[in-house]
């Protein structure tokens, strides 16, 4: 669903990204992990082209990005941020309702879908649809966060860091919502995380992103067994057991 074919990226003359090949089976879940700098951010951009490669080829369900509208594209890929970026002066239900109103659905179509989302969400339509963001909670914005980018069931889902900026426990819920998520709609998503524990909790395969190249990628146990250096330096760091 997800394919990157001797992907680079440079800025100015730092190469960020140098030959990068991965793919990405539809329905999977893929953790780029890595040190910072390390261009984890970089190529999930260039997926939705926030970024354009400057090198090799980007493909989304079989098609370049460089063949689609970036408009269109950006529309039929969920995004979620860390800060979630939800719009301040919108209410819930209108966030949550963006891409499919701008897709044209049917009002009646709009809101029966953020009412499904809210509740499948874990905050009850009838309390939440109508509040700011302001009035919500860490892990609430981020659950309505999560809400908006698939709320018209796009087949490609990128995640920065989606859970960093909540307390351990919230980060819990969130997981265990995610999965629920994850198993009904069933998109293909690539996530960005610093938390190996993370990754090997949400993900069917993580990659290992260092210097701009894939060290390696492979299932959470297949890669705890691994002997590269820079897998061995991110499992080190990780207390035995909880990985």
């Amino acid at each position: 669903m997800i394919e990157f074919l001797d992907v680079s990226f440079r800025r100015g003359n730092a190469e960020v990204l140098r030959g990068v090949t991965l793919s990405v089976a539809r329905g999977d879940v893929v953790a780029l992990v890595g040190r910072s700098g390390g261009g984890k951010t970089t190529l999930l951009r260039c997926v939705n082209r926030m970024l354009e490669a400057t090198s090799g080829e980007v493909r989304v369900d079989g098609r370049p990005v460089a063949a689609w509208d970036a408009v269109d594209l950006r529309r039929h890929i969920g995004y979620v941020i860390q800060d979630v970026g939800l719009f301040p002066h919108w209410t819930v239900a209108a966030n949550v309702a963006t891409v499919p109103r701008l897709l044209g659905w049917a009002e009646a179509r709009v809101s029966a879908r953020v009412d499904e989302l809210l509740e499948a969400s874990g905050l009850p339509a009838a309390d939440f649809r109508d509040r700011w963001p302001d009035e919500l909670s860490g892990g609430q914005r981020q659950r309505v966060g999560l809400a908006r980018a698939l709320a018209a069931d796009p087949p490609v889902v990128l995640m920065d860091e989606p859970f960093a900026a909540v307390d351990p426990l919230t980060r819990i819920e969130l997981h265990r919502q995610f999965r629920l998520l994850q198993a009904s709609r069933r998109p293909t998503v690539l996530l960005v995380t610093h938390d190996l524990r993370e990754a090997a909790a949400l993900a069917d395969r993580i990659a290992v992103v260092e210097a701009g190249t894939i060290a390696a990628c492979d299932s959470p146990a297949a890669l705890e067994r691994s002997p590269h250096p820079a897998v061995r330096a991110l499992f080190e760091l990780v207390p035995e057991g909880h990985a």
